[in-house]
């Protein structure tokens, strides 16, 4: 019997020190999880007022500032005679081409000599009216056929000017539609010629937008290619009026052009610039949690985690300017925001 209760009270003392052991194993391992959970590490940055620039883009096309596409004369075409080359530059009035211009210049001293005769014969009338041989309707008459010769003497002279493709301007010839020996159809297209010392950057901004711009602000050109770098220039005009088909306001961006890389047509992308800050508070845009409630940043104060709604403002890259709800000198956190609550304790 004895050795009975021996036996009892050792199995009952290893039970003892076997429960203990388990015991103290149970209270490492939570205190292990506690020492792991109690302080998240956590990235963080202090918030400095910075400059910043507020930039919009859009895409854009490339035309001179000076841009025009010359037509054969709309009174009957004709057979190409000659035709410059491209690339050369021109003076205003210069002939780039030659269609049947002979027979249009003849057209035009044709007009030229019934308006003559027409001015003649309303002389005539007006005198005869005076000494009242004739009545009045023959006066009018003879104002309605040489105001008509007149008509018929300004188009024969434009469509002289246009068989001979006449620069309006001072440029380069750009582009040719027709060749030598080939027939024109009225109306069609010839020539372009453009002044490629100074061009222009074609816009269209959304409707949404187009109350943040106005001439003269500063803006920037770059070709999708990137061969040029960026090239400064400033908002020319801007459309007063909204176009109804895709809601948007057409901006001209003046641009100069060093070295003459720049050429009419090429497309790239041109930045304007729709406000400076001087004093901004900026943060990376991964340190703003999204959340169903609004936007916010979670700060370190003390240090554990606090959440504060901030509104933001524009944006640029991988950067945001905060309006409201941070302030100078607070500790953000900028990697990690979403594994910490509110007071969550962290160390950076």
């Amino acid at each position: 019997m004895k050795s009975q209760w021996l036996l009892i009270a050792g199995l009952t003392a290893a039970g003892s020190l076997f429960l203990a052991g388990c015991k103290q194993k149970e209270e490492d391992v939570t205190k292990v999880s506690a020492d792991t959970t109690a302080a998240i590490h956590v990235v963080t940055t202090v918030v400095e007022p910075r400059a910043f620039e507020d930039w919009g883009t859009y895409s854009a096309d490339l035309r001179g500032a000076d841009d025009a596409v010359l037509m054969a004369p709309m009174a009957g075409g004709g057979r190409v005679n000659k035709i410059s080359e491209v690339g050369g530059n021109v003076t205003k009035g210069q002939a780039l081409c030659d269609i049947e211009s002979d027979r249009y210049q003849a057209l035009s001293l044709q007009a030229q000599s019934a308006l003559d005769l027409a001015q003649g014969e309303l002389d005539r009338t007006k005198n005869n009216v005076d000494k009242g041989y004739v009545g009045k309707a023959m006066l009018d008459k003879a104002q309605l056929d040489f105001q008509n010769a007149r008509v018929a003497v300004l188009q024969s002279q434009r469509a002289y000017q246009d068989s001979r493709c006449e620069a309006p301007f001072a440029g380069v010839l750009v582009s040719r539609f027709v060749d030598a020996f080939q027939n024109a159809a009225p109306g069609t297209p010839t020539v372009r010629v453009a002044n490629l010392s100074s061009l222009e950057a074609v816009v269209s901004i959304p409707e949404s937008e187009a109350f943040d711009y106005r001439e003269g602000q500063k803006a920037e050109f770059e070709l999708l290619q990137d061969k040029g770098g960026m090239v400064s220039g400033t908002i020319r005009g801007l459309d007063r009026a909204v176009e109804v088909r895709n809601r948007t306001v057409t901006a001209r961006i003046q641009l100069s052009n060093p070295g003459g890389h720049l050429r009419p047509g090429m497309v790239g992308r041109a930045r304007i610039l729709r406000k400076g800050y001087d004093k901004a508070l900026v943060l990376a845009s991964q340190a703003v949690l999204r959340l169903q409630e609004g936007t916010a940043v979670m700060l370190v104060q003390n240090g554990l985690a606090h959440k504060s709604p901030v509104v933001l403002g524009p944006s640029r890259g991988d950067s945001v300017v905060v309006l409201s709800g941070i302030s100078a000198g607070d500790r953000v956190i900028t990697v990690g925001g979403f594994q910490v609550s509110e007071a969550t304790r962290v160390e950076f």
